[in-house]
């Protein structure tokens, strides 16, 4: 994938927050968009109780890492216990440890008291528009 179109999805990413979309929302929209087409209704309802460390608790893990994993899993998921799910598992992996790196938090409350509005950075929107890079990164570099 070329920056410009890198760039283009990280952008819509952030649009989406700006919007009111949720971080889960957000990136299944931007990212998942470009990689499976239009993303289902039931799909973004799914993404929906992820938000904000789920449900708005800011609790547990952040919603634009869940909604990676969500985009992860629609690509490379299974279907069947039949099927070995080692490459869906060692890409949301590899999501979970680089937005581990880049941002220092997986949850949350963290990335809103430590990362959010510190150093530079941004709201929750710049977070995931960061975060769908890191993710678009992954799928270009492993599929």
């Amino acid at each position: 994938m070329n920056t410009k179109t890198k760039q283009k999805i990280m952008s819509e990413a952030r649009e989406y927050l700006d919007s009111g979309w949720h971080c889960s929302e957000g990136i299944l929209k931007a990212v998942g968009g470009h990689y499976l087409g239009k993303v289902s209704e039931q799909a973004l309802r799914i993404s929906t109780p992820f938000a904000g460390g789920i449900g708005g608790t800011n609790e547990g893990l952040c919603g634009a890492l869940s909604g990676g994993l969500m985009v992860i899993g629609a690509m490379h998921g299974r279907v069947d216990h039949h099927t070995n799910d080692e490459r869906c598992a060692k890409l949301a992996q590899e999501y979970r440890e680089r937005f581990l790196a880049y941002f220092s938090h997986t949850r949350c409350a963290d990335l809103k008291q430590d990362w959010i509005g510190k150093k530079g950075h941004g709201s929750c929107a710049e977070l995931v528009a960061q975060a769908a890079g890191i993710l678009i990164d992954i799928l270009e570099e492993k599929t």
